[in-house]
């Protein structure tokens, strides 16, 4: 069983995702050109507002050995103990890493860094469980060796460097970088702690190939927002004010780009899939209520500063299903402004006539329950209407709540 969240976003003169140009992504659809924002950009907003309701925030991290040491510094430990204990963390992790055959794999930094070779994303709190662990470990910890810039230790050798491991012993000097990485801290204890997971890595899935039994399989699914209509860049030229010498016009100058459009935005929750991943059933619909909620209000950070796009959707509509649908292709024919000019008011009566369509199409057979909420007046087509988008939440969840 899932449930669909389609929503209709009027967005104005923005930049919220950009490329690598500095211009708004786009797309082509239906022969047209059109602004993207994608989906890892609007997803992000939505994981921090969920994390932020349910108070379970969390951290994707190249600098897990960072984290830890600052951790420990603050528990009165002298910074170098502190990094060597973030980097037993690492490699006491890589420890349990997968390797591909013929290579060194693994997720230990490298030479001289404290990065890892992976993002870990976990929750906030294993930073401070992996500082608990190195505490019990303290004497040990102190013990070992930091490498230098060149990747050796203070004795010389390659110590706790990872090309010790990188690089095969055969035409390495003998004695010379033959030691490899000490394992200071359980690997088993490491490995539990970095599995932990959160609600919204429940929810969004984790992807970590090198760590066995960290991967986690989402129950989500998140497209990409595109406009339902054609769009074009609109560059912008500003100058900034030198203020001690006004008289020289311009301290600064440059040209920026912006777009404006109605967004179509789709996601789905597999709400089997998110009860197996959290284990309760409780727990899971306090998280879809959650997710719907930030999904229709949190907006991606980029250039907000600048352009103040905070707007709230046009339309949203929710529909229970055995199976997920996308209503994208309502837009597949851009949508054309209305007389007095505008896309928001025909977008939403395109969505409406196209749902209408697809259910006569494909029958309501999957369909189990569907409603919506709109600034103007209701749209048969899309189920029952609500006044409120509070409304049209809570009456999904009940709806929900009653056939698991």
């Amino acid at each position: 069983m899932h449930i669909d969240i389609h929503v209709l976003h009027s967005v104005p003169y923005s930049n919220m995702n950009r490329d690598g140009l500095g211009s708004p992504k786009e797309t082509i659809y239906g022969g047209k050109v059109r602004t993207r924002i994608s989906s890892q950009s609007w997803k992000r907003a939505v994981r921090e507002e969920v994390e932020k309701q349910l108070g379970e925030s969390t951290v994707r991290t190249r600098a897990i050995a960072t984290g830890v040491a600052e951790v420990l510094v603050g528990r009165g430990w002298e910074a170098d103990s502190a990094r060597k204990a973030g980097r037993a963390v690492l490699f006491s992790a890589d420890a349990t890493a997968k390797r591909a055959e013929g290579s060194s794999g693994g997720v230990a930094p490298d030479n001289g860094t404290d990065l890892s070779k992976v993002l870990f994303w976990v929750p906030t709190t294993a930073l401070a469980e992996l500082a608990d662990l190195c505490e019990q470990h303290r004497d040990a910890i102190e013990t070992t060796s930091l490498p230098d810039a060149d990747g050796t230790d203070e004795n010389g050798s390659a110590g706790d460097s990872v090309e010790a491991v990188k690089k095969p012993a055969k035409g390495r000097a003998k004695g010379k970088g033959a030691a490899k990485p000490e394992i200071v801290l359980p690997s088993a204890q490491v490995d539990t702690i970095l599995r932990r997971r959160s609600a919204t890595i429940n929810l969004l899935g984790r992807m970590l190939a090198e760590m066995p039994g960290h991967n986690v399989d989402g129950a989500t699914l998140f497209a990409h927002a595109f406009t339902t209509h054609e769009t074009s860049v609109d560059f912008d030229f500003f100058t900034a004010v030198d203020d001690l010498k006004p008289s020289t016009g311009s301290g600064h100058l440059d040209t920026a780009q912006y777009a404006s459009g109605v967004f179509y935005r789709y996601s789905s929750v597999n709400i089997v899939d998110l009860t197996t991943n959290i284990g309760d059933s409780d727990d899971a619909l306090t998280v879809i209520d959650t997710y719907l909620r930030a999904f229709c209000s949190a907006m991606p950070s980029g250039k907000q500063r600048t352009t103040g796009a905070m707007t709230p959707p046009d339309l949203v509509h929710l529909a229970l299903r055995r199976a997920p649908l996308s209503l994208a292709g309502a837009f597949e024919k851009p949508v054309l402004a209305g007389d007095d000019g505008g896309y928001a008011e025909p977008s939403r009566a395109r969505i409406a006539h196209y749902t209408d369509r697809v259910h006569k199409f494909l029958g309501k057979e999957a369909l189990l329950w569907h409603g919506h909420a709109s600034v103007d007046d209701g749209y048969v087509a899309l189920g029952e209407r609500h006044d409120s988008l509070h409304d049209l939440i809570t009456a999904a969840m009940n709806e929900t709540g009653d056939r698991t």
